[in-house]
């Protein structure tokens, strides 16, 4: 059972200053992000409402919501550190501290704040990361407006060349609902002296069996080893190939903007070439839960450690605040680590995170000063 001192009128108060100084920096890095972004893709909203002959002020409303999604999920962990490196300033500078230690309450209280405040957030996080982004990311690919408008649009794609294995294909991709692959051509062997077959078709659509795909107007050249290869033509053949249609779906688009249960089928069948992308998709998902609340402690620990006495050490604060930042952009780089198999995605998920705990841990050990001797 929770004693009630950890979940008192105090802890509340604490609790809602973090919230309330995480919401506003979040807003203001919000407003800067969406300006940028307009100053980029504002004239595209604007023609598109008028190509499509559709109202623009709710055309622009649907775009913001789409990108505030991307941008809340992307920048909630440094909300999240500077929002409680301020809520720490702002109760300093109230000498709440000083008040709740004469009162006989332990530094306790705060970390059961910051454990609420971690656990909010974190529900948020993973909301963001698991559904709200991937969806919000794909829609703005049908609206075929700003970044993810460019990259993630629907449609035919173009001519591009997949490498699994002993396994060379091209292929015309057609992203859509189902996908397509037209103009396929495959050539099996490329680790031996000769090919062994060379599989052509008009056009390949997926099946509901996986990995099988039923390829239209097909020929399959094949031989003896060393001999000439004689053409097999079929008007319709089911085919095995090392993709699923949730592949070719989303080909190109980074496995951590797939919904829950299209990155699941992608890494229940591993490719080769994208394995630790996929594997880190799938831990971030997990560790999203945990994020908010790591740099919200750490955020807490560095303003802790800026004051000195009742003033504010504003150099120290200075040099603490870079610290911080410095980590929170470290997260992404390790990511990058891991999408590029340099570092394993499970040490990539999670390495920055325990290096932002661990930081956070002995600086209050430090706060607190050395343990007392029990005397008898």
């Amino acid at each position: 059972m929770i004693p009630r001192r950890f979940i008192g009128i105090a802890v509340r108060d604490i609790v809602r200053t973090h919230l309330k100084a995480i919401a506003f920096v979040m807003f203001v890095l919000l407003v800067v992000a969406i300006a940028i972004d307009l100053t980029k893709f504002l004239d595209e909203v604007r023609e598109k409402a008028e190509r499509d002959a559709i109202a623009f002020v709710p055309l622009l409303l649907e775009y913001l919501l789409y990108r505030t999604a991307d941008i809340v999920v992307r920048l909630l962990p440094m909300a999240c550190l500077t929002g409680s490196f301020i809520a720490e300033l702002l109760r300093h500078q109230r000498m709440e501290p000083v008040i709740l230690s004469a009162a006989g309450a332990s530094p306790g209280i705060v970390f059961a704040a910051l454990i609420g405040v971690g656990l909010i957030l974190g529900g948020v996080q993973v909301a963001l990361e698991g559904w709200l982004r991937p969806s919000a990311v794909h829609a703005q690919g049908k609206l075929e407006i700003g970044i993810y408008g460019h990259r993630f649009y629907l449609g035919n794609t173009g001519k591009h060349w997949f490498v699994e294995g002993d396994l060379a294909m091209e292929a015309r991709v057609i992203r859509d609902d189902p996908p397509e692959l037209q103009e396929l051509r495959m050539f099996y062997g490329l680790g031996n002296v000769a090919l062994s077959r060379i599989v052509e078709a008009r056009i390949a659509v997926p099946t509901s069996d996986g990995r099988v795909w039923q390829l239209k107007d097909a020929v399959i050249w094949e031989g003896p080893p060393g001999a000439i290869m004689r053409p097999t033509q079929y008007e319709a053949l089911d085919f095995e190939l090392p993709f699923t249609s949730a592949h070719i779906r989303y080909h190109r688009i980074p496995e951590f903007n797939l919904p829950n249960a299209d990155l699941a089928r992608v890494n229940a069948l591993k490719r080769e070439s994208r394995v630790a992308e996929t594997e880190l998709a799938v831990i971030r998902r997990f560790t999203a839960l945990f994020l908010p609340g790591v740099f919200a402690f750490l955020g807490a620990s560095l303003a802790q450690c800026g004051r000195d006495g009742r003033m504010f050490a504003w150099w120290r604060l200075l040099v603490l605040g870079t610290f911080g930042y410095v980590t929170v952009v470290s997260v992404k780089s390790f990511w990058s680590l891991g999408e590029f198999g340099i570092l394993s995605p499970m040490a990539a998920a999670t390495l920055p995170m325990l290096f932002a705990f661990g930081v956070g841990a002995l600086l209050q050990l430090w706060l607190s000063g050395p343990p007392e001797r029990m005397s008898r």
